[in-house]
């Protein structure tokens, strides 16, 4: 309870935070600051050297971390990864959304199997994973769920309607889950990233263009970094955000404005 009366949760040290893709640019940054911030951590990726470097590098701080090899493609292979985290580590305070894939393509030479890989990955996954924790969070009566989004959920992406099509799915099951969980003390909010300096991107632009071409595309100047949305991760998951919830947060510079 704070001194005007309001009771305010927020994260506290020693809740469990759970993170998909955490070997890559943002899932490392996540990490890196919720272990920070005292959390233990459950580490999720499908590549295995990639995520046990990260985790291996928290542990290293000092952080109580697990690392969980699990391909999010899969239903089987994320239940799972489910039990293992419940039974090792207990139920979550914190899901973090942040898997994705990024297959390109026009929309006549994209494959089918390619677009429900994005929606599998993408969609599919974070619907299972919290649907798989919901029920522990629920009868514990607090939580939070972080979704990462993309300026591309509202903009559109040529040679992405796949992954657009995902990251907008992405800021609509926020919204619903806000209002189907609000009532038990979850909180679901959405970060909607610009362009950063991370694997995706620099998949289809050498870093060093990405950066130049920030300068003068991005309003602020510059490009995003990932602990631009650790920043973001660590507001949401405290007490300074207990009154905020279905909300989706762009922190790309001004590039896309959401109202």
């Amino acid at each position: 309870m704070d001194a005007d009366g309001i009771a305010r949760d927020g994260m506290l040290e020693g809740d469990l935070v759970v993170i998909t893709g955490a070997g890559g640019g943002f899932g490392q940054a996540f990490a890196r600051r919720m272990a920070k911030m005292g959390a233990r951590l459950s580490l999720w990726d499908i590549d295995a050297e990639a995520g046990q470097k990260v985790a291996a590098g928290v542990r290293a701080s000092g952080a109580d971390v697990q690392f969980v090899h699990v391909d999010l493609a899969d239903a089987a292979a994320i239940e799972r990864a489910v039990d293992s985290t419940l039974s090792s580590m207990g139920t979550p305070y914190c899901i973090i959304n942040n898997a994705s894939v990024f297959p390109r393509g026009e929309i006549l030479q994209l494959s089918l199997a390619d677009w429900e890989l994005t929606m599998k990955v993408n969609v599919t996954a974070p619907f299972h994973i919290v649907k798989l924790f919901g029920p522990g969070m629920i009868e514990a009566g607090r939580g939070v769920v972080i979704n990462l989004a993309s300026g591309r959920g509202i903009e559109g992406a040529p040679k992405g309607a796949n992954y657009a099509c995902s990251k907008a799915a992405m800021i609509s099951l926020t919204k619903s889950l806000a209002l189907e969980w609000a009532a038990h003390g979850i909180r679901v909010n959405t970060i909607i990233p610009g362009q950063a300096l991370t694997a995706m991107p620099m998949a289809a632009t050498p870093r060093e263009q990405l950066i130049e071409n920030a300068k003068t595309r991005v309003p602020l100047g510059r490009i995003a970094y990932p602990d631009d949305m650790a920043g973001l991760a660590a507001f949401l998951v405290s007490a300074d955000a207990a009154f905020m919830t279905g909300q989706g947060v762009a922190m790309n510079g001004g590039v896309v404005m959401v109202p």
